[in-house]
C-alpha cells in the first residue's frame, strides 16, 4: 500500500511538472510570435519616423 502511494505521487508530481513546461511552452511560442510581429513591422516604423522628421525639417526650412 505505502509503494502504491509513493508510486501514485511521483506520477502526480510528473503530470504537474508536464503541465508546468506545457505552460512555460505556450508562453515561449506566444513570445516568439510578438517578436517576429514586432520585426515585421519595425521597418514601417523606422520609415514612418524618418518621413516625419524629413517633413518637419522641409516645414522649418521653407520659414
Amino acid at each position: 500500500m505505502l509503494r502504491d502511494d509513493r508510486e501514485h505521487l511521483e506520477l502526480e508530481k510528473l503530470s504537474v511538472e508536464i503541465h508546468k513546461l506545457m505552460a512555460e511552452s505556450r508562453k515561449l511560442a506566444a513570445e516568439e510570435a510578438k517578436i517576429k510581429r514586432e520585426a515585421m513591422f519595425y521597418p514601417f516604423a523606422v520609415g514612418a519616423g524618418l518621413i516625419t522628421a524629413l517633413v518637419a525639417l522641409i516645414t522649418l526650412l521653407r520659414k
